[in-house]
């Protein structure tokens, strides 16, 4: 199963939970569980077409800034090689990094592009 990163997402959640110790443990699984969701589907995917491309997996979780209201952060992904229009600068490579950053006032995380690791 491919996850599907939109631009922005909104995970109410968070905001009771900034405080956690094990915040960024729980951000992971909820990014995770969101990207799951069949409402992000991927806008190039076909029913039909099981071969889309995307991030297959995702972990190292880090909030490197928390000052402020918004924090910034990164974490790893895997990502698979295809043939979709919003990724073809990934086909060439197996992981990178996406950066994100939260608003501790709206719940909004918005993700920033990937940057690819060159082998």
């Amino acid at each position: 199963m491919f996850l599907i990163f939109p631009r922005s997402v909104i995970i109410p959640e968070a905001l009771q939970r900034l405080e956690d110790a094990n915040f960024e443990e729980w951000l992971t699984a909820a990014l995770i569980e969101t990207a799951k969701q069949p409402s992000l589907k991927d806008p190039y995917a076909r029913d039909t077409d099981r071969r889309a491309s995307g991030v297959t997996d995702l972990w190292m979780l880090e909030i490197a800034e928390r000052t402020g209201k918004v924090w910034a952060g990164k974490f790893q992904v895997a990502l698979t090689n295809g043939d979709q229009p919003y990724i073809d600068s990934w086909t060439e490579q197996q992981s990178g990094e996406l950066s994100f950053s939260l608003d501790t006032r709206t719940a909004v995380i918005t993700f920033q592009p990937v940057a690819v690791k060159s082998d």
